[in-house]
C-alpha cells in the first residue's frame, strides 16, 4: 500500500514523510512503517537498510512463528497480532537499528496507532527504538485479552447451558468450535511468551531498568492469558466428556427399556409362533375357548414379567 515515515526533528517535532529523501540528516529518531509495501519498497530492506537476506525473505513471506534475533548492527523481531475473522496470525516484522525503527506488515495493525500516540506524547525526549518496541509489544499483548476473555466467557456460557439444557444437540459442535479457537490462540500466545523470555534475557537491546520493568509487565499479561487458555481447554474437555457420558447414559436407558420390552414379547412371540404354524392336527385350535385361554396366558405372562422386573428394580 505505502511507506509511511515518521521522525523526530532536531527541535523535537514529529513529522511525517513518504519518501526517504524527505528525512533530514539531523533527525533524532526515524520510524519506517511498511504497510502492504510494493516490490520497489521491498527492495529498500536490502539496498537502503542492508538487512540480512534471510530475514528479508522471512519478512516478505511472513514467518509463522514469533522470534527474536540479534545481529551486529541491528535486531530483528517477529510478532503476531490476531486476525478477527478467523483468529489467524497477522505478522508484524520489526527491525531495530540504533535510532531507527522499521516495521513491516502485510495486514493493518491498529496497535501501531499507539506508537504514533507515544511519539507525540514523548516528543520532547529522545525517542528510543527499544522503548517503542516494548510499546508495540504491550499493545499487541493487551489486544489478545479481547479474544482470551471472549473465549473464557463462552466456556462459562457452556457450563450454564450444560446445566439448563443438557439435551441440546448443538453443544458438541459448539464445543469443538470453541476448542479449535482455543488452539488457534495458544499457537499465538505460547510463541509470544517465548519471545518475551528471549527479550528478557537479551543484553543488547534492553539494558535500562525501565525496560526490564516494562518487559516484566508484558510477561505478566501473557502468562495470565496462557493460564486463561489452559483452563478454558481443560473446561471444554470436561464439558465434552460430561456430555458424552450423559449421552451414553441416555442411550443405555433407552436400550434398557427396549431390552425389557423384548423380554416381555419374547414368550408372547413364541406362543404366537407355535399357533401360527398351521399344522393340520392341532386339537386345541378347535376348542371353543382356545383363543381366550391363549390370550389369558399371554396376559398373565406379561403381568408376571412386569412384576418381576419391578421386583428386581430394572425399571
Amino acid at each position: 500500500m505505502t511507506l509511511t515515515i515518521r521522525f523526530q526533528t532536531i527541535d523535537n517535532k514529529i513529522a511525517t514523510a513518504h519518501h526517504i529523501v524527505q528525512i533530514p540528516a539531523d533527525a533524532r529518531f526515524v520510524w519506517y512503517d511498511f504497510n502492504q509495501p510494493s516490490e520497489d519498497e521491498n527492495k529498500l530492506l536490502a539496498t537502503h537498510f542492508k538487512f540480512n537476506q534471510l530475514e528479508i525473505d522471512d519478512t516478505v513471506n511472513e514467518t509463522p512463528r514469533a522470534k527474536y534475533k540479534t545481529y551486529q548492527t541491528y535486531q530483528y523481531l517477529v510478532m503476531h497480532g490476531i486476525r478477527s475473522a478467523d483468529l489467524g496470525p497477522k505478522a508484524l516484522n520489526i527491525f531495530i537499528q540504533h535510532n531507527v525503527l522499521v516495521t513491516y506488515h502485510h495486514e493493518t495493525h491498529q496497535v501501531l496507532e499507539s506508537v504514533v500516540d507515544y511519539m507525540q506524547a514523548n516528543r520532547n525526549e529522545q525517542l528510543i527504538s527499544a522503548h517503542m518496541v516494548l510499546k508495540i509489544l504491550d499493545s499487541l499483548i493487551d489486544d489478545y485479552f479481547d479474544y482470551t476473555y471472549n473465549i473464557e466467557d463462552k466456556v462459562y456460557e457452556f457450563e450454564d447451558t450444560q446445566v439448563n439444557d443438557v439435551s441440546n444437540q448443538q453443544i458438541m459442535d459448539d464445543v469443538f468450535k470453541l476448542r479449535s479457537d482455543v488452539i488457534k490462540l495458544k499457537r499465538l500466545v505460547y510463541p509470544m511468551q517465548t519471545l518475551i523470555i528471549d527479550l528478557k534475557e537479551d543484553q543488547v537491546l534492553f539494558t535500562d531498568h525501565q525496560s526490564e520493568l516494562y518487559i516484566q509487565h508484558v510477561e505478566d499479561h501473557i502468562i495470565k492469558q496462557e493460564n486463561i487458555l489452559k483452563v478454558s481447554q481443560e473446561m471444554t474437555n470436561e464439558i465434552r466428556e460430561n456430555y458424552v457420558s450423559y449421552t451414553s447414559y441416555k442411550m443405555n436407558k433407552i436400550m434398557e427399556v427396549l431390552t425389557l420390552v423384548s423380554m416381555v414379547f419374547l414368550p408372547l412371540t413364541l406362543i404366537a409362533g407355535i399357533y401360527g404354524m398351521n399344522f393340520r392336527y392341532m386339537p386345541e385350535l378347535n376348542w371353543h375357548y382356545g383363543y381366550f385361554i391363549v390370550l389369558s396366558i399371554m396376559l398373565i405372562i406379561t403381568i408376571v414379567c412386569i412384576w418381576y422386573f419391578k421386583k428386581k428394580r430394572w425399571f
